[in-house]
């Protein structure tokens, strides 16, 4: 991890691994590293960034964005903000499109709106990156908030928004609306303690160290 000073007096990481500060909360920014191998790649890479260009327009007193918590099960935001916490994976799957039945994520082939093949390992890989992310914040905190498991898409998705008691398919320009909806879930105190539990568990792993950022906040 590197570290350097900015003209204005606060730290940034080098911008190899493009870096940010979460204000008061959090002083340093941290590096990410981008190993060869980890995180989303291909379609998927070209998904999260889109998501990722989504996500810069949340209010930034509101949301905190952690990245890269959890890329083996291709989990490439966490956000934590007013609405609660939201694990979220990005697809852009080939084919023609997709569709959701009884909550899985079916994949058209070819041009045939009748052939597909389920994605279950999607749902799965969200399901299983939601229950690590809440065993560990409830183990550093002594409370277990819900997460919510988004899978995000960039492709054909005539439903837009699907939702069942697990797992939210939605398509990305639809995401901010979705969020902005949320209830009200944490306050202010209650959103950091939980991004400094998810920060305290993954910024010592040899694979990836963890990109903290806060909106208005970028390098």
């Amino acid at each position: 991890m590197r570290l350097r000073r900015t003209p204005n007096g606060k730290q940034r990481a080098n911008r190899k691994g493009s870096g940010y500060s979460l204000g008061k909360h959090w002083p340093l920014t941290v590096h990410r590293d981008r190993r060869e191998g980890f995180g989303p790649q291909g379609a998927d890479a070209e998904a999260a960034r889109r998501t990722d260009g989504v996500l810069g327009r949340l209010p930034e007193r509101e949301w905190i964005v952690l990245e890269d918590i959890d890329p083996k099960h291709g989990l490439d935001h966490v956000l934590v903000g007013p609405g609660g916490v939201f694990a979220i994976t990005s697809r852009k799957p080939g084919g023609p499109g997709v569709k959701v039945r009884d909550g899985v994520l079916w994949l058209r082939k070819d041009g045939d709106v009748r052939a597909g093949r389920p994605g279950v390992a999607i749902n799965r890989y969200a399901l299983d990156a939601s229950r690590s992310l809440h065993r560990e914040i409830r183990a550093r905190t002594g409370r277990g908030p819900h997460i919510h498991p988004v899978v995000v898409l960039w492709c054909e998705f005539p439903q837009t928004l699907v939702e069942s008691s697990q797992i939210a398919f939605i398509h990305g320009r639809d995401l901010l609306s979705w969020l902005a909806s949320r209830p009200q879930r944490l306050d202010e105190p209650g959103r950091s303690e939980i991004a400094q539990a998810i920060r305290a568990t993954h910024s010592t792993g040899h694979s990836r160290i963890l990109h903290l950022r806060s909106r208005g906040q970028a390098a």
